[in-house]
């Protein structure tokens, strides 16, 4: 029988057998109904967001097409909770979606008159707007978030703090001013000590702006006497004192209080981004100071935090999509629910997805196969004419030595050569290409595990692959023997560290 036969005789096999299993889950869907995921995943949000934002990650299935189900079923309460739960959901990760959710839970909410999830959605839709640096339209969404709040002091103190953040950035420092002022009222009515905070800092960095150094200080000083700071809360007000300080000119109170920061024993409890933010501080101060010691020091920290932070990150990014993925949990606790119904059809089923896999195996067999022996023609091919080329190459060089060694003193002739062996490329250009070529597992490590490498030990360092002479590396570097061997000793004590 013909390949092609066989090939589409397999793909009929494949889609009845992706058909049944398709009927199959059907059939044993925990949830047979619509309706009943739906509302599954609105619940589940609901336990979650009710209070409103948070900073848990939480995957919920079904949860970005609820809000449309809801809606096209006329229910625009549930479709504007919908939207914005999963705008909450999103906001970290995909700011498109969660703007999207946003402005589809304010049109929903709207239409049943429910303020606060209006009120929420356009503050939140202020906040990414203020990320992608449109400072209008977020102040417009701030303004309409204030309105909607009514009663609800502690969610329009947020707002008013927001509203201050965009006056500032607007140069509107008397309407900055206002809303701070308001916030902070707000916020000690409240007792909320977080808010209160934010009101501080924010009303330093006005006063900083407006070149009134005193005020910010006493603000900053005002929030270093907030009662139960936590150890994170107190490095963000340290550090900020030591910047107003910095700016001040007053170099002794801007150590001091870097000091303190400095002597701060966390146990772990300040967060990554602030302990950067800390030793990026300490650092500029020493390098200002001319102390390279401590900047050294407060260098190796903040690229071992900075490390951290990135793959902190990364490993949230991993959890988030495994989160998208992962029903098993979810399923066990539904599974209760199925019913000892189609048995037969899964018997069936599973023999014809048998089927279904082993022609499906059969024909990625033969497809990897065909795949390797192009990839292997192809990889011939490369090594065939990389071969000729380089055979060509050094005819050419050859041809162009012999003719020098002719002509010496010809310095045209030496040029022509150097074209030759090295093309439009610098010199060491060229070396560390073919340095890089021969140890490509050096182009990642090198900068990272030897920054103090000077441009000269970096040289250094990549000859001593190439078992040059001390003579020609001294010849290639226009330096003495005697400190080619200092160069030597120098580069070794760094790499083997």
């Amino acid at each position: 029988m013909p390949r092609f036969c066989i090939f589409a005789l397999m793909k009929r096999f494949v889609l009845i057998g992706l058909c049944f299993v398709a009927v199959l889950f059907m059939a044993c869907d925990p949830y047979p109904r619509e309706s009943e995921r739906m509302e599954a995943a609105l619940k589940q949000a609901d336990s979650v967001y009710r209070e409103g934002e948070n900073d848990t990650a939480l995957f919920i299935p079904g949860l970005e097409k609820a809000s449309s189900y809801f809606a096209d079923k006329k229910q625009y309460g549930k479709a504007a909770l919908a939207a914005l739960y999963n705008g909450y959901a999103e906001k970290d990760y995909d700011k498109a979606e969660a703007m999207e959710s946003f402005k589809k839970a304010e049109q929903y909410g709207k239409i049943v008159q429910d303020s606060l999830t209006m009120a929420r959605a356009q503050y939140q839709m202020g906040k990414l707007l203020y990320d992608e640096g449109r400072k209008e339209d977020a102040l417009l969404s701030f303004k309409v978030s204030y309105g909607h709040f009514g009663n609800r002091i502690i969610e329009r103190a947020f707002v008013e703090n927001s509203l201050s953040v965009m006056y500032i950035m607007l140069n509107q420092f008397d309407s900055a001013e206002f809303h701070l002022q308001n916030s902070l009222l707000d916020a000690q009515k409240c007792h909320s000590t977080k808010l209160e905070l934010k009101a501080w800092n924010n009303l330093a960095v006005l006063y900083q702006l407006q070149g009134n150094y005193d005020k910010s200080i006493d603000c900053l000083r005002n929030a270093l006497r907030q009662d139960n700071l936590d150890e994170e809360e107190t490095v963000k007000i340290l550090l900020n004192l030591s910047n107003t300080f910095l700016v001040k000119g007053e170099v002794d109170s801007t150590a001091l209080y870097l000091r303190r920061l400095e002597e701060i024993d966390s146990d772990g409890k300040i967060k990554n981004d602030t302990k950067l933010s800390a030793y990026g501080a300490l650092l500029r101060f020493a390098e200002k100071q001319g102390d390279e010691t401590a900047a050294l020091r407060y260098r190796e920290k903040h690229e071992n935090i900075l490390y951290d932070v990135m793959k902190q990150r990364q490993e949230q990014s991993v959890y988030r999509i495994q989160k998208q993925y992962d029903y098993e949990a979810l399923q066990n606790a539904l599974n209760r629910k199925i019913a000892n119904r189609q048995r037969i059809i899964v018997i069936v089923g599973g023999l014809l997805l048998l089927l279904t896999i082993a022609l499906a195996v059969s024909q990625h067999r033969v497809a990897v196969k065909t795949k390797q022996e192009a990839e292997a023609k192809e990889r011939a091919l490369f090594y065939i004419q990389q071969y000729y080329d380089t055979l060509s190459k050094e005819g050419k060089t050859m041809q162009k030595v012999a003719v020098v060694m002719e002509n010496k003193g010809d310095s045209i002739l030496l040029e022509e050569l150097s074209k030759t062996v090295f093309g439009k490329k610098d010199p060491w250009d060229a070396i560390e290409e073919v340095f890089f070529k021969l140890h490509p597992e050096k182009r990642q490590n090198m900068d990272r595990l030897y920054p103090d490498l000077t441009e000269l030990e970096r040289r250094d360092y990549i000859l001593s692959y190439f078992d040059v002479s001390r003579q020609d590396e001294s010849l290639l570097l226009d330096i003495s023997i005697h400190t080619i061997d200092k160069l030597r000793q120098k580069t070794k004590e760094k790499t083997l560290k």
